[in-house]
């Protein structure tokens, strides 16, 4: 399963989060407790060094067998982030099964739009 494309833009100094639905090829839900526990990873990097700026911990929402992940990015988080686009790309991964695979399901760019209040 090669990876689709997702591309984040978002607020400075604002929370951010979306849910990942996960399907299988036939549609229905991917249950992420069984057989094993489903792990998530996500982090964004700059785009020229690679550098890591933001450690992402991606949560199954709900019950493992709805197959919704919740990526959450807090207003701290944001705030660190400099505005514009090309500066960013994040990526989200899972590990799942015994043995376990590891599969890589997003990836795109994050683009931080600049707030206008200072103290925010």
């Amino acid at each position: 399963m090669l990876a689709a494309n997702y591309d984040i833009t978002l607020d400075r100094a604002a929370d951010y989060s979306f849910v990942l639905t996960i399907n299988n090829q036939a549609g229905a839900a991917v249950d992420l407790g069984s057989p094993s526990n489903a792990t998530f990873y996500a982090d964004v990097r700059e785009v020229l060094t690679k550098k890591e700026v933001l450690d992402l911990t991606p949560t199954i929402l709900g019950t493992a067998t709805n197959g919704q992940v919740l990526i959450t990015i807090t207003k701290a988080q944001t705030k660190t982030l400099k505005a514009g686009s090309g500066i960013y790309e994040w990526d989200l991964f899972m590990d799942r099964g015994s043995p376990t695979v590891r599969t890589r399901l997003l990836y795109g760019s994050l683009t931080a739009r600049a707030q206008t209040t200072n103290d925010a």
